[in-house]
This record gives C-alpha cells, structure tokens and sequence, in this order.
C-alpha cells in the first residue's frame, strides 16, 4: 500500500508541473472569424488562468500530503 501512495503522490506532483508548464497553449480561447470582444476575451484569459492554477494547486498539495502520510 505505501508504494501505491507514493506512486500516486509523485503522479499528482507531476501533474501540477505539466499543467503549470502547458498553461499558455491551454489558457488563450480561440478567436472566431466575427472579431472578438476585448471584455470577454480578457475575461475568459483571466477565467482560464485561475481554473488551471488553481487544479494545479490542488494537485500538488494532494501529492504533498500523501507524500508525507504516515
């Protein structure tokens, strides 16, 4: 069972990184043929940004703690 935990501890520190180095290529929205609204596009960057750091938050604490679990 330890080796499962620390499998899984390394599995989510790992996907905390890869999603901190992807961010750029996830977070820009697609521009349509119409234009775009400056607003809504700025919105939707800031939107992407926090919904990714914050998954990656959320990983890496998840590894941290079963990292360290007795």
């Amino acid at each position: 069972m330890k080796k499962y935990q620390l499998f899984l501890a390394w599995m989510f520190i790992l996907l905390a990184v890869v999603i901190l180095i992807s961010l750029p290529e996830l977070v820009y929205p697609t521009i349509s043929e119409d234009g775009v609204d400056t607003h809504q596009y700025l919105l939707e960057v800031i939107l992407h940004i926090v919904r990714y750091v914050v998954l990656s938050i959320f990983s890496f604490i998840l590894g941290i703690k079963l990292l360290h679990k007795d």
